[in-house]
């Protein structure tokens, strides 16, 4: 009997402590729980402290419930504290990863350049094999050529002599007759073959072999850097920019595919988000006044498409935002897919996808397609940027509807993989407090400026014909207005339906 009454004592005193522990580790993760929400800087005072006093609530009823004489209440006490736990850590969790993934994309990184090597397609050879035989590149590229020869030379312990060659087409050229094995270039040549007749299909017959990222030299573009924060009552203007790097480096300088510009004043609620074609044919910074395709700018970093846009509309850009295609996917992935309006039937010219007039469901891939297909649009270029403002409103759309809860990790980690801005920190949680405080729904508008279809002579290809579209300055014109409305606190329509 007394052995007996021994082990019920001490099974109860164990009992006991294993509670006290519990109890103590649902008290530690409630705390942890506001503390966490508090360091994000999201919320507002009054928010904070309604959800402090919610924990505290929770914590005084589940101790009360656990205490208690009777069998059901201590239970469900139990029940409840498990199930707090599991939501404080939880919050926990999701305030780290929000706070960790807003780290990652407002620290501007150093700029730099993908140099490439492609073979033939039917040459399998690795590239072990490949650096005892010649190697191609441009003249033009020299300084950034010889930065990937000494990573090369480095990586295999070999010595490279690259030939040589005045632009990319006879660099291309020289590959396909076998003049050469191989070839080092820098991408953003290789996807401006794709607007020559004669070249659209060229990266279908080459295999690239391997990249290097070398820094964007100093002679180049000067390196992005954390803008200072605008007050917050204050309009500002935001340069988008999607980038055709092949890389999935977002530092990677790339031709520019998007160039999107918001203007957004916090006060009104207003966003005016204005679409320039890429093949938008204007001075660019660096070009000395000979005209160019604007998608060019890009290559040589985000600071010369940002003083190119500048000169157009003459206007200041506060501050950009850029994503790369090469993680596009993955941001639409992981919301689930998103919703897009399309306004015609169409084929895609450089994929198997068919999109129907009306709303589309689309996954990552899909999506992609979908805001680079022009060809086989009736507004080519136009419509892409349509297209192009349409996904940033349903990207937002899904990302402020409660869906986003479930798929809030995989998105962050895809946001931190393929986004930067140079939007400081600071002003972005104070954006987010100061919507939670006054909340109201955002007006957003969109407006293309437009022109004619031409080929030209360029500035980065002399030699060629390019397919380019001339400026209609009425639209330039209409679309600096817009800006100026928005900014001024005027409500604005799009004249354009």
């Amino acid at each position: 009997m007394a052995k007996r009454y021994k082990r019920k004592t001490a099974r109860s005193g164990l009992e006991t402590v294993v509670n006290l522990l519990a109890l103590l580790l649902f008290a530690v993760l409630g705390i942890g729980f506001v503390a966490a929400l508090f360091f994000t800087h999201m919320l507002t005072p009054l928010l904070l402290a309604l959800i402090a006093a919610a924990v505290v609530v929770a914590v005084v009823v589940v101790f009360a419930l656990r205490f208690s004489r009777g069998p059901a209440k201590r239970t469900a006490g139990s029940v409840l504290s498990v199930v707090f736990c599991l939501v404080f850590a939880v919050g926990i969790v999701y305030a780290r990863v929000g706070l960790d993934t807003l780290d990652r994309v407002t620290n501007p990184e150093a700029q730099t350049l993908a140099m490439s090597v492609y073979v033939r397609g039917d040459d399998t050879r690795s590239m072990d094999e490949l650096l005892q035989h010649p190697f191609g590149m441009l003249s033009a590229d020299q300084t950034d050529t010889q930065a990937a020869v000494k990573q090369l030379d480095a990586k295999y312990s070999v010595t490279l002599t690259p030939q040589g060659y005045p632009e990319a087409t006879k660099l291309v050229d020289a590959l396909n007759n076998k003049e050469i094995d191989a070839i080092l270039v820098n991408q953003s040549h290789m996807t401006v073959l794709d607007d020559l007749e004669e070249y659209k299909n060229v990266m279908q017959s080459l295999r690239m072999v391997d990249t290097i990222q070398v820094p964007l030299q100093a002679s180049a573009a000067p390196q992005p850097t954390t803008a200072p924060a605008i007050p917050l009552d204050q309009p500002f203007t935001v340069y988008i920019s999607g980038s055709d790097s092949r890389s999935s480096d977002i530092s990677t300088s790339g031709n520019s595919d998007v160039n999107i510009i918001a203007t957004i004043n916090p006060k009104t609620h207003q966003v005016l988000l204005v679409s320039t074609p890429r093949d938008y044919f204007i001075p660019l910074s660096f070009s000395g006044g000979v005209p160019d395709k604007l998608t060019h700018a890009g290559g040589r970093g985000i600071e010369e498409s940002i003083k190119t846009l500048e000169m157009l509309y003459d206007i200041e850009l506060d501050y950009y935002f850029k994503v790369n295609f090469a993680g596009f996917e993955g941001i639409i992935d992981a919301l689930g897919g998103i919703d897009v309006y399309s306004d015609y039937d169409f084929e895609s010219y450089i994929s198997d996808y068919t999109y129907e007039k009306g709303v589309n469901h689309m996954d990552g891939e899909k999506a992609l397609y979908f805001v680079r297909e022009r060809y086989n649009l009736p507004k080519g270029d136009y419509q892409r940027g349509i297209h192009q403002m349409r996904m940033i409103e349903a990207v937002a759309d899904k990302v402020l509807s409660p869906a986003i809860l479930t798929q809030y990790l995989p998105f962050m980690d895809a946001v931190g993989n393929c986004f930067r801005t140079s939007i400081p920190s600071d002003f972005i949680t104070d954006m987010v407090q100061n919507q939670l405080q006054t909340g109201g729904d955002w007006n957003i508008v969109s407006y293309y400026v437009s022109g004619s279809f031409s080929k030209e002579y360029t500035y980065s290809y002399p030699d060629w014909h390019l397919d380019v579209i001339v400026p209609d300055m009425t639209t330039v014109e209409t679309a600096k207005q817009l800006m100026e409305q928005v900014r001024n606190g005027e409500i604005v329509t799009s004249p354009q339906s």
